[in-house]
């Protein structure tokens, strides 16, 4: 049965200012803001955040991905991304969201930690490159060892309704000592069977129902119903 004693909160990916601009009308309550859907999600422009900085005072959270494919990064990469998140703090950022693995899918636990450290205390997510991870529950641990907050994922599958159960088991394990983020297929058609078979804090959209890539308006209104109603 669906836990209607705990507060339930929606995150919106948007890979574009004009999407994260309607979040912000909506009255979403974070934003992960990154560019580029075709490549999911890199680095936002520091233009971009600046206008949405402006206009939305809730929590930004900002993707620190300097290219797409692979989460492993050479040296030159690695300055890169430690200088967007000095970049992004000053700017205002109230998060961030990365996450670096190894050649042989492990947690890079040296890299991680680095940059975690250049985030100065605000809360980091591990994205869902810990869906690629070689040991869910090995990586989970690693993650935590790194000092993040939150993982993004979707319990490996396409749809949060399909990874579920891990995602229960995982949670289970982690016993309060990091908090999943339910992402991967999320939209108004199942959030509330996705709430009911899985509890989280954070449920995580992109808001897309349409080839326009961009998130939806009717979409993201809908979205914000179910997560006040429930």
């Amino acid at each position: 049965m669906m836990n209607t004693q705990k507060i339930k909160h929606l995150e919106l990916a948007a890979f574009d200012l004009s999407s994260a601009l309607l979040a912000a009308k909506v009255g979403m309550d974070r934003i992960e803001f990154c560019a580029d859907y075709i490549l999911g999600g890199i680095t936002p422009s520091i233009e971009d955040f600046m206008i949405l900085r402006k206009s939305f005072s809730k929590a930004i959270y900002v993707m620190i991905r300097p290219r797409g494919g692979d989460f492993v990064y050479s040296q030159s990469e690695i300055l890169e991304m430690e200088q967007s998140i000095a970049q992004f703090i000053k700017l205002g950022a109230d998060g961030f969201v990365f996450g670096v693995l190894t050649t042989d899918n492990q947690v890079d636990i040296a890299i991680n930690k680095q940059l975690v450290a250049q985030s100065n205390g605000l809360p980091v997510s591990f994205h869902r490159a810990f869906d690629r991870t070689a040991n869910p529950f090995e990586a989970m641990e690693l993650i935590i060892q790194c000092g993040f907050q939150n993982i993004l994922s979707s319990g490996r599958q396409s749809c949060v309704l399909d990874g579920k159960n891990l995602l229960v088991d995982l949670q289970k394990q982690a016993d309060n000592r990091i908090t999943f983020i339910a992402g991967g297929g999320v939209r108004s058609g199942n959030l509330k069977t996705i709430m009911s078979e899985f509890y989280t804090s954070f449920y995580h959209s992109s808001g897309i129902v349409d080839s326009s890539k961009k998130a939806n308006e009717s979409e993201l209104i809908q979205l914000m119903k179910i997560i006040k109603e429930c």
